[in-house]
């Protein structure tokens, strides 16, 4: 997600903080109580105990996400919780439900763990307090309150994605996605209308909400837009490769005569080794072989591999603008991402935001 900071990793996974969750401290800290320094200190311990909550409720969602096998980019903390950013997840899925499941799950398993605790060291916990009584008790409470609220069926909320999931199991994935966003944004003109004459702070809720529930409708109809494209219909099937052994000079001359061209490199029997464009050879020394200078770390693409959301995630991951097309070792065609581009532009384009 853009514009986030990257504030530590945890089992390889980046956790960022996304810039609107400085709203969050700025509210906390404008709030009424005074703004002493043990005011200031308590309120401060009160974010960090939060969003370590929220973290352990995204790394349940993320590290189950990939046992099963999908590609998580990173976690994002935002000011009404946090995302994971999990590459080609196949929503409205059985697939989808466990992944969601799994961050309230670990909540609730969190909080009654944490209550436990509390009681067997004599603690009250009884009534419910995020306040007071010993923290044990106010952070096994503010656990199964975040599991509740992440239940909630407004997606693109935990319970949301359950919801939906629940809905296409009979109508159309895209039938799902219109039926728990318009679910969603009425809990949402709910939560704003009660947040105007209760708490400002629900009101936030509601707007981020709101928000994401209408983007998780546009994203369903733009995909839907774009079922049945593959990468077989946009690649250049021009299948011209160089061998590993060839001069890297060679090769960059070649090159400097077709700008933003790029070719595979194949070994003696012609498998795939990887790709070269003009940035590659950029920092050549004479006698190199143009097979060190082949990025081999590139994805490798498939015809029948769909447009979206595989090879498009393919060219965001690898940063490149062209990716070789390979059946059985044996290079196909280039796909490059300026034809891929115009595609999510016109599908885009296509799909205005309506909830008809």
């Amino acid at each position: 997600m853009k514009r986030s900071l990257t504030i530590g990793r945890v089992g390889g996974i980046p956790i960022r903080l996304h810039w609107s969750f400085f709203l969050l401290v700025v509210l906390v800290l404008a709030s009424p109580g005074g703004t002493t320094a043990s005011v200031a200190l308590a309120d401060a311990i009160w974010l960090v105990v939060l969003f370590a909550s929220v973290t352990l409720h995204e790394l349940a969602h993320s590290l189950l996400a990939r046992r099963l096998g999908l590609t998580v980019r990173d976690i994002v903390l935002l000011p009404i919780g946090g995302v994971s950013q999990i590459e080609a997840m196949d929503t409205a899925s059985s697939v989808e439900t466990k992944v969601a499941a799994a961050g309230p799950l670990a909540s609730i398993l969190i909080g009654a763990l944490l209550l436990a605790a509390a009681l067997a060291l004599g603690a009250k916990i009884w009534p419910p307090s995020l306040y007071g009584g010993s923290w044990l008790t106010r952070i096994g409470w503010l656990n199964l309150l975040l599991a509740a609220f992440n239940l909630l069926p407004a997606i693109p909320m935990d319970g949301g994605r359950v919801l939906r999931s629940l809905i296409a199991r009979g109508h159309s994935k895209l039938r799902a996605t219109q039926i728990s966003s318009t679910v969603a944004m009425a809990l949402a003109a709910a939560m704003i209308g009660y947040g105007f004459r209760h708490d400002y702070f629900l009101v936030v809720i509601g707007v981020f909400v709101a928000i994401g529930a209408a983007n998780e409708w546009s994203h369903a109809r733009w995909e839907a837009s774009l079922a049945g494209l593959t990468v077989g219909s946009y690649m250049h099937s021009d299948a011209t490769t160089v061998p590993a052994g060839v001069a890297a000079s060679e090769v960059a001359g070649w090159l400097a005569h077709f700008p933003g061209r790029a070719v595979p490199v194949v070994d003696e029997q012609g498998s795939y080794q990887g790709i070269v464009d003009g940035g590659n050879l950029a920092g050549l020394v004479p006698g190199m072989a143009v097979g060190q200078l082949a990025d081999r770390s590139a994805p490798v693409l498939s015809p029948d591999m769909p447009l979206f959301p595989n090879a498009a995630q393919a060219f965001e991951r690898s940063h490149r603008r062209q990716l070789a097309v390979v059946v059985n070792g044996q290079v196909v065609g280039v796909l490059y991402l300026q034809p891929v581009a115009t595609a999510l532009m016109q599908a885009r384009q296509q799909t205005r935001l309506g909830w008809s």
